[in-house]
């Protein structure tokens, strides 16, 4: 029976942005309902069970920028909603992580200036470079990691830096990082790094890449103490407590633009809205405003962009604690030794497995109740997934998940007889979770000259792209553009009742 319902806003998605964003509008007093398709909320912050649910697996990563008090966007976004329970869910880590290039075990600290001098003790032929890259990450980085307080008009760009930021935004990382240092090892040891924004140092355009370098050396680097279901399911009790309603497993098929209000067809209901905020792929929104003739035409916008990576994960259950073998770290990159520049063939013929930053997550280290799990993660691309038969599928599934493994073992040999189950997760595996374009876990490649602020103009003003894929990825992204979009959409609708 399709019920009708009538909301002041319709938020299709509830992930990370979707929930915050609700719990933003709501605060300022709309009637707000969230339209998700999967069974639980959470998007990427989801998890699944195993082996009789004794094993609890997430489908990303468990690390967050932005959690350092009075400098992270996300310690402040929170702390506006009166959200400051959830930062007790996160630990701050004396350590980001890791790098492990050419049997080199490098340490970074999660300080600033104690990376700084690890980096020198490491390169001490490097000391201009490093220099130099600290103050591009303290003016070019900072600025970039503002915007959400430009948004909110508490924070002036600086012309003079952006100049030079906008030539910044034309080069790849590694491009930058040849520039500014002499020799290759210390560009394969920062590059790494890119894999938590879903990058690659010879694709992802340097401003943006000093943009996370300023997150994660600068903003405070955490981990989830659990799991990320657990964060997901703590912003929707509060989206719910504060008046929000949630439609679960009521997809979203079809908006049509009814002059003064927007009427929008999912799975369960007919709703009719004053705006709708769409956390979901741009394509799929088009795709829903078939009707709309103005919106169809947005697909020539889209063609500027491309759909990122997603990833192929390695769940790796241990019999015994990981730190009782010697896993100290919360997690290690392991670096090939030609680092992570890569071609199309290397891409075609599956070596960039080989190649590709591998991550080694210490899963469950803060909270080890869903197991003794170590997390092996690669980038990966839907395209090497959707189309291949069942069977083709689950063959090359198995081979992946062999070579990472074997890639790990070479680090951490004493892993192998205490390996008591593995599962894998790849982006067609993204996909059903997310629906996200190809199974992409951080939406858009921000390539040299990618201007998401495209996005921002859609042709139908009761329809706002609020996402990861029209604000960049990561948690602290998605959380913090949530937020910021709710209040400003909201409070500029109360000022203009």
């Amino acid at each position: 029976m399709i019920e009708n319902l009538e909301v002041d806003e319709l938020v299709i998605g509830a992930g990370l942005c979707g929930l915050m964003y609700g719990i933003s509008a709501v605060t300022e007093g709309s009637s707000v309902a969230i339209s998700e398709a999967h069974h639980k909320v959470g998007g990427y912050a989801t998890n699944f069970y195993r082996n009789k649910r004794k094993f609890v697996f997430d489908c990303s990563q468990h690390k967050v920028s932005g959690l350092k008090e009075n400098v992270g966007n996300l310690w402040n976004t929170l702390k506006r909603l009166e959200l400051q329970s959830l930062l007790d869910e996160f630990e701050l880590h004396e350590e980001i992580g890791t790098v492990v290039y050419k049997n080199q075990f490098i340490k970074l600290p999660s300080e600033p200036e104690d990376i700084k001098k690890t980096l020198i003790t490491h390169f001490p032929d490097e000391l201009a470079g490093i220099e130099k890259l600290f103050q591009d990450i303290e003016s070019h980085g900072y600025q970039h990691y503002m915007f959400f307080r430009k948004l909110m008009n508490e924070y002036t760009i600086n012309r003079d830096i952006l100049r030079e930021s906008r030539g910044l935004s034309k080069i790849t990382a590694r491009d930058y990082f040849q520039s500014i240092f002499k020799g290759p090892d210390i560009v394969e040891v920062l590059s790494p790094i890119a894999i938590y924004s879903g990058s690659i140092s010879n694709e992802v355009n340097a401003f943006y890449f000093l943009h996370c370098l300023y997150a994660m050396f600068y903003g405070g680097p955490a981990f989830m103490k659990g799991t990320g279901q657990r964060i997901s399911d703590l912003l929707l009790k509060e989206f719910v407590d504060r008046g929000g309603i949630l439609l679960k497993k009521n997809q979203v098929h079809e908006m049509e633009d009814m002059g003064d209000h927007m009427l929008v067809t999912t799975r369960k209901n007919t709703v009719k809205t004053k705006r709708v905020i769409a956390t979901c792929p741009p394509e799929d929104v088009v795709r829903m405003l078939k009707k709309d003739e103005k919106s169809q035409e947005f697909k020539e916008v889209l063609e500027n962009f491309t759909v990122g990576w997603g990833h192929f994960c390695v769940f790796a259950v241990l019999s015994v604690p990981p730190d009782e073998l010697g896993i100290s770290s919360p997690e290690y990159l392991l670096v090939s030794d030609t680092g992570d520049d890569f071609t199309e063939e290397d891409f075609e013929n599956d070596r960039y497995y080989d190649l590709f930053t591998l991550s080694v997550s210490n899963y469950h280290r803060v909270d080890p109740e869903g197991g003794y799990i170590l997390q092996f993660i690669v980038l990966d691309h839907g395209d090497r997934w959707f189309h291949l038969s069942e069977e083709e599928y689950n063959q090359r599934k198995d081979k992946i998940q062999e070579k990472l493994i074997k890639r790990v073992l070479k680090t951490f040999p004493q892993i192998e007889d205490k390996l008591i189950y593995t599962e894998s997760s790849t982006p067609k595996t993204n996909y059903k979770f997310t629906l996200a374009t190809k199974g992409s876990a951080f939406a858009y490649k921000m390539l040299p000259k990618t201007n998401l602020g495209l996005l921002s103009n859609f042709p139908n003003d009761k329809v706002k792209l609020v996402s990861t894929w029209s604000g960049g990825p990561g948690y602290e992204t998605a959380m913090c553009f949530g937020f910021t979009q709710g209040k400003l959409l909201n409070m500029e609708k109360t000022q203009n009742i």
